[in-house]
């Protein structure tokens, strides 16, 4: 049994990019540009690799998998990324309960309960939120509702891609208490956090 969460290297001329992140760890990487940013996210979030990539999660490989067990691989992983944005003409609340009505479960009634307590943690009203659609929402918002949605499945690997762009100072600091929020929910669960930018 492996101790990671995620390995993942990505070759390309002259660079090679190697990424791991134990389980149950909080982890920082900061790539070299935009591209390997989203090559590394999107290999993640879609559990498959590209040529000149290798991909394990919670210690399986990703090459070769059969849908079903790269389905259940992808439904381990939670993220807050342009990757996987909003969809523009749903309401919020249509965007949190999309994974529930797509796989069936949890419950409508436990995702409502689950959205409500965590705007409202985070002082937004949740009736007025739910109701809005992405382009009336602010940037952090949207990330906010991104954040919800990917609570519903109770991920194993939460994934934070370039959480502070477009963001306020202020806001920065309130996006912060997102890590909190989902080591509430997952005691267990791994944090990574992926940037191009140094640490400041």
């Amino acid at each position: 049994m492996s101790d990671l969460a995620l390995r993942y290297v990505r070759k390309t001329p002259g660079r090679e990019l190697t990424v791991t992140v134990p389980k149950g760890s909080v982890t920082h990487v900061h790539v070299p540009d935009e591209e390997a940013k989203a090559h590394l996210v999107t290999a993640v979030l879609k559990a498959r690799c590209e040529p000149g990539e290798e991909l394990e999660l919670f210690g399986q490989s990703a090459a070769d998998l059969a849908r079903p067990r790269r389905e259940q691989l992808r439904a381990r992983v939670g993220a807050v990324s342009p990757v996987v944005g909003l969809i523009t003409n749903l309401n919020a609340w249509e965007n949190i309960a999309l994974p529930a009505a797509y796989h069936g479960a949890p419950p409508l009634e436990q995702v409502a309960l689950l959205a409500h307590q965590v705007l409202a943690a985070f002082g937004a009203e949740p009736q007025q939120f739910l109701a809005r659609i992405p382009d009336e929402l602010g940037m952090l918002e949207r990330k906010m509702a991104a954040f919800v949605r990917s609570l519903v499945t109770a991920p194993e690997l939460m994934v934070f891609d370039a959480l502070e762009d477009g963001l306020s100072y202020a806001e920065c600091r309130h996006a912060a208490r997102f890590e909190a929020e989902y080591r509430a929910r997952q005691p267990q669960g791994t944090v990574l956090y992926v940037d191009t930018r140094e640490e400041s």
